[in-house]
């Protein structure tokens, strides 16, 4: 399923606002914009992946997010999100489960 021309219309218009920063589609086939590179990732996506984005970093691109709607019916709109390089994250670090840890 591709996105509408509004839907469309409405990325071209807001990727204007950034117009030297690459903008990325996250699903193959859904608009004109090429698809993301798999070193480049929504901080979200980063965090699955056991990294997180230091606060303070530059998106290096901007990828399409959200597809409308979520599971639980919450209105998850269509938009740019910024996204950040693998070179840009850092390990999360483990936190310890219990206050004995803290002392090892």
């Amino acid at each position: 399923m591709s996105r509408s021309p509004q839907m469309i219309e409405r990325l071209k218009a807001e990727q204007a606002e950034n117009p030297k920063v690459p903008h990325y589609d996250c699903k193959a086939d859904m608009s004109c914009w090429p698809l993301q590179p798999e070193d480049i990732k929504t901080a979200g996506y980063w965090k699955k992946a056991g990294r997180r984005v230091p606060k303070g970093a530059e998106p290096v691109a901007f990828v399409v997010s959200g597809h409308g709607q979520s599971f639980h019916g919450i209105k998850l709109p269509t938009r740019w999100m910024p996204a950040f390089h693998l070179d840009q994250t850092v390990p999360v670090k483990a936190k310890p489960t219990t206050p004995k840890d803290l002392h090892q």
